[in-house]
Order: C-alpha cells, then structure tokens, then sequence
C-alpha cells in the first residue's frame, strides 16, 4: 500500500505537511491534528512506557483519508508532531501543573474533561498505560513544543480558513480522527 499523498505537500515543517491549491476549490478545510508519526530520539527516551503505546495516542493513518482529497485539490493540514509531544487539539493553557517543572506562579491555567483524564497538552497517562515520562516536563521545553509545533500549526490552519472565508464568504473545518474501539 502507498502511504505517500498524491502529491508534495506545498510547505513542510517540522510541525506539519501543508497541501493547498492556489485558490480553495470548495470552503473546507481538512486538518489531521495526530496524524503525526515523527517521534525523535529524546522524545522516546523521556517516556516509561515502549513506542507502541505511544503510537495509540495517534489517529493511526486517518491521514490516509485525506489523500484523495488532496488530490483533488483541497486544503489540507496533517500534523507531523506526534501528539505524545505535543497535542494540537488542545489549548496551549491547557496543561497539568504535575506534567510541568518550574511553570510560573502567574501562569493562567485551562481545565477540561480531557485534561483531567490525563489528555491535556502534553499527554500524561492512557488507560492501561498509566504514566507516559519517566519525569515532568520543563517548562521551557513545553514553550519550545507550542513555539515551534502548536503555533505553527495553529498559523497555517488559520490562514487556510481564512483564504476560504475570503472566496466562499464561509469556512468550514474538518477535522479527521480514528477512534478507538
């Protein structure tokens, strides 16, 4: 089976694969928030638990939905970042303080069903998994995470819904999950 989309996306980065025609063929845009599989050396060195269990927080190959979409020109966002560093459909506020060394005392927090199930910005546990790291995360690498993948992402899927606001008067987001069963 060919994993490769139909086409080279038209911006990559270290966050994401960006596919967008010159102008929107329709008013939707498709995003892939943990379609991504880039996991690097110190990510699974931080964590307590083996790479597959890491990989079941993706949307395993529901970026593959997207490819025929792509080639029949849509704009499309599918993540690169795995969301075990970071997760895109989170809020960047949403963080649990016991994930995090050294977050300043000011630092507005988000709350959520999903935070306090242990899926807040940085996922913490699964079920069956318990702790993901092996420690908490220092702050400064959780600003490097949303500095360098969650804005930039957040960025690109911005402008897309815009340049489709801006022809068709209305955007409409999509976004692709798998579930588990």
């Amino acid at each position: 089976m060919n994993y490769s989309a139909p086409r080279a996306p038209a911006e990559t980065t270290a966050a994401y694969d960006l596919y967008r025609p010159d102008r929107p063929v329709a008013p939707v845009v498709i995003s892939v928030p943990h379609a991504g599989r880039d996991y690097d050396g110190a990510l699974l060195g931080a964590a307590r638990v083996e790479p597959a269990v890491l990989r079941r927080l993706e949307d395993r190959w529901a970026d593959l939905l997207a490819h025929p979409l792509i080639g029949q020109g849509h704009a499309v966002i599918v993540a690169r970042a795995p969301r075990a560093l970071i997760d895109l459909n989170r809020h960047e506020r949403e963080i649990d303080p016991a994930m995090v060394t050294g977050i300043p005392r000011d630092m507005p927090l988000q709350t959520s069903a999903k935070l306090r199930g242990g899926l807040g910005l940085i996922p913490r546990r699964l079920p069956g998994a318990y702790e993901l790291w092996r420690r908490p995360v220092d702050w400064a690498e959780v600003q490097r995470r949303i500095d360098t993948v969650h804005r930039p992402y957040h960025a690109a899927l911005g402008s897309l819904m815009r340049a489709a606001r801006e022809e068709y008067g209305h955007a409409i987001l999509i976004d692709l999950h798998s579930m588990p069963p």
